[in-house]
């Protein structure tokens, strides 16, 4: 019998530096689907890189 649950492709993450008006550099975050669509983004801009990274991982970045 065939398993009934699909297979799931991982997502394609990528962080983002952005310049702020302040001059000073955010993070964001976002997640594409295997064809290239969007498939989820980070709701704000982080000021660090680690931040920005764990905020990824609540959202299911490195999860298997």
């Amino acid at each position: 019998m065939a398993p009934t649950d699909r297979f799931k492709l991982p997502l394609r993450w990528q962080f983002a530096p952005e310049a702020a008006r302040d001059g000073t550099i955010r993070w964001r975050w976002r997640a594409y689907k295997q064809t290239g669509d969007l498939a989820m983004e980070s709701e704000s801009a982080f000021e660090t890189l680690t931040d920005c990274m764990n905020d990824a991982r609540q959202q299911g970045y490195g999860g298997r």
